[in-house]
């Protein structure tokens, strides 16, 4: 089998050939964690010295940093102090989220083996890498060894072709998908390719690849350049609409407008998900011209230092706060419902994350609905869930888009 992904899978596993079901020990290039699911794993990695073959491992304090509770910080100099002995690559200073970290800052190439304790390492497969998520004893067991054990999925190649509409965004096309394909993605490798996926930017590839995983796929990552493959399913993005997931324990996925009456008290945008630059111009063209409702907050939160850096060169940190946004240190925000913005139950919340389940920020009680930055950003501003009109960026003032910084 001469296509991309089996390909380099036999190469990492040092066979001839790898097959679907075909029982497999990769050589991971690249291992990721964080503080997250920090402590078990750090637990994991100490019974599990010496580390002799590990490959390069880099984790981040992302998920609870600043550390809101004294177990959190006793947990950060812990960490600190193993890194530091075991040369373990650290982002311990509010440098940002793990994905948008490992963007910015790592060489990440086609085909390289990214294994990680969190669920959306993915993410990487903007770039055609092949990264699978596991559970902290696999990756303790994959950091002592050096090898990923597996059994390699079956892969699925989605052709998204056609130019989409100026009011859909990545993460629109990735909600679409999961709600008219899982059935057939669920437990799969996906592999993006098409004349949509070519002319998206490496923000908008980084979307699609961190929320699919949603969908209970194995790993996801677009096709390089110069490689074809014939696909197994082709999707004319033009036809897409912007989506929303529901609030529930199972991903739902509809379209905004069935919801228009749905009163918000609460807008969250960024982090992994959607907290690089080009979310941030996004949200600042809506801004620009409209404040944030009275009975809404509105947190935002930058991915890296980078991207907050870019947004106050240009000036979007200023157009967000004044328009009553609220702008957090970089890094995972309220997502993962540590700190930064945790819902009562009394909350509506209309976001960016990546999970609507009860109890994911906050309260059981809080109703979660998940979107694209551009309706999270008019949602905010109406005060109810509101999908985009085609014509927002018609409307728009051209003098507030943000040209001349890199979009990761």
């Amino acid at each position: 089998m001469e296509n991309f992904f089996y390909r380099q899978l036999a190469k990492a596993a040092q066979c001839a050939v790898v097959l679907p079901g075909q029982a497999i020990s990769l050589k991971v290039d690249l291992a990721l964690a964080h503080d997250g699911s920090g402590p078990e794993v750090l637990e994991r990695l100490k019974r599990g010295l010496p580390m002799s073959s590990c490959p390069r491992l880099l984790m981040t304090l992302d998920h609870a940093f600043p550390a809101p509770t004294i177990k959190d910080r006793e947990f950060h100099r812990e960490m600190a102090d193993f890194a530091r002995q075991n040369g373990i690559i650290l982002y311990k200073n509010g440098e940002g989220v793990l994905h948008q970290v490992v963007a910015e800052e790592e060489s990440l190439w086609p085909g390289m083996i990214i294994v990680g304790a969190d669920g959306h390492v993915a993410t990487a497969g903007a770039f055609g890498s092949i990264a699978f998520s596991v559970s902290t004893a696999a990756f303790a067991e994959t950091v002592a060894a050096g090898y990923y054990r597996t059994t390699a999925p079956e892969q699925v190649v989605i052709a998204l072709e056609g130019n989409h509409r100026p009011h859909v965004m990545a993460r629109d096309i990735a909600m679409f998908l999961i709600r008219e394909y899982r059935a057939l993605i669920e437990g799969k490798a996906v592999l993006l390719t098409g004349s949509s996926v070519a002319a998206m930017n490496i923000s908008e590839k980084m979307s699609l690849c961190n929320f699919l995983p949603e969908s209970g796929i194995i790993t996801v990552l677009v096709l390089p350049q110069g490689e074809e493959e014939r696909p197994d399913l082709e999707v004319n993005v033009q036809e897409i609409g912007p989506m929303l997931a529901v609030p529930g324990t199972t991903l739902s996925i509809d379209q905004p407008g069935s919801y228009a009456t749905e009163k918000i008290s609460a807008a969250i945008a960024g982090g992994c998900s959607s907290g690089r630059l080009d979310d941030m111009r996004v949200i600042a063209d809506v801004l620009a011209k409209n404040e944030v409702h009275e009975d809404v907050t509105f947190i935002i939160t930058p991915g890296s230092k980078n991207v907050m850096a870019s947004m106050d060169k240009l000036e979007i940190s200023t157009i967000l706060r004044n328009s009553g946004a609220v702008i957090m240190p970089p890094g995972c925000g309220p997502c993962p419902g540590r700190h930064f913005g945790v819902l009562s139950a009394a909350d509506v919340a209309v976001t960016t994350t990546i999970r609507s389940s009860p109890g994911r920020i906050g309260a059981h009680g809080a109703r979660i609905y998940l979107a694209s930055p551009l309706t999270v950003a008019l949602s905010a501003v109406n005060g109810v869930i509101t999908e985009p009109p085609e014509t927002v960026y018609e409307q728009a003032d051209s003098n507030h888009h943000f040209p001349g910084i890199s979009n990761i």
